[in-house]
């Protein structure tokens, strides 16, 4: 038997106390109303109402019963009511999952002005380079930079796309070798972004006499995004960074952009999430925040990207 749909005709009944009214409100007929709650005193293996000709009225066990069905219905209503709600307001914490990088430059301006948009909802911001399953239900969303999406699990909105620039600091420009071409860096030390050492490294870039790529062996390797920006900030070498993770240092005169004439590797970004069906409002509005806000930032890190490439032409 549908026991959550025999307490609610129950309660019809009894709060009404009658078959009929209860029948003309739930738009059943009165035999169906009356066998419904013939099961479930079946069930209960309890009589519940005292029925005569004229009246019906609540058995001790059948008040005792109505007060806890009451209680259980109303508590069920707003739960679904809740459940309903976050499909349509956002509320409660958003759950993200970012590297450092693409949090620092991106996603800690987006939260502050998500958040003064949508005020009642939190967000738990968990920065790491490791990968995440989203399906283990840890994480709301997560937002990612990589050349391809691998997994078909999971659902993908692009945000925009970021590039490496070369780079490296003004004091070590003023001492060593000018850079005009890509060749020019055998006679640097390279800095490059490498879980271990490695005694070649291939660059590859798109200019305008068309492609081309050098071997070199790296002054130094270092696993971390930030520990190799900080490195070219210390005047150790040249390399590359994602221009997100080094347009601040350009702006700020940390670092200069060297070969900008030189495309070289490309990543998207994107924000990642589980499902679409029943999309979470607070995941649903992020996302759509996530896409105008890393627009007006691509569009901020160009201006500072073409600005720094003239300063160091002149």
């Amino acid at each position: 038997m549908d026991l959550l749909k025999s307490m609610r005709i129950f309660e019809r009944v009894a709060d009404g106390a009658s078959y009929t009214s209860a029948a003309r409100e739930l738009n059943m007929s009165t035999g169906s109303v009356s066998r419904l709650i013939f099961d479930l005193e079946q069930h209960l293996a309890t009589r519940l109402l005292h029925r005569t000709t004229r009246r019906i009225a609540l058995t001790p066990a059948g008040k005792r019963y109505l007060a806890r069905c009451h209680s259980i219905l109303e508590a069920l209503d707003e739960a679904e009511a809740e459940a309903k709600s976050i499909h349509i307001s956002p509320t409660g914490c958003l759950r993200v999952h970012a590297s450092q990088s693409l949090a620092q430059h991106y996603l800690v301006p987006a939260v502050r002005s998500y958040r003064e948009r949508h005020p009642s909802v939190q967000v738990g911001l968990t920065l790491s380079d490791s990968p995440v399953n989203l399906l283990a239900g840890e994480f709301d969303m997560a937002v990612v930079a990589t050349e391809v999406l691998r997994d078909s699990s999971l659902i993908g909105t692009r945000l925009g796309r970021s590039y490496s620039v070369m780079c490296a600091s003004p004091n070590y420009l003023d001492v060593h070798p000018m850079i005009n071409r890509l060749a020019d860096l055998s006679n640097h030390s390279l800095v490059c972004l490498a879980p271990t050492w490695s005694d070649s490294v291939e660059l590859t870039s798109q200019g305008s006499n068309g492609c081309e790529t050098v071997s070199l062996q790296p002054g130094l390797c270092i696993s971390s995004q930030s520990s190799l920006a900080n490195a070219l900030e210390l005047g150790m070498g040249v390399g590359l960074l994602p221009l997100h993770a080094a347009v601040d240092a350009f702006r700020d005169g940390r670092l200069v952009h060297i070969l900008p004439a030189c495309q070289f590797e490309h990543v998207d970004i994107y924000a990642l999430f589980a499902s679409k069906m029943f999309l979470d409002a607070k995941v649903r509005t992020w996302v759509e925040h996530l896409k105008g806000s890393f627009a007006e930032s691509s569009k901020n890190d160009q201006l500072v990207l073409y600005n720094t490439s003239d300063l160091q032409v002149a």
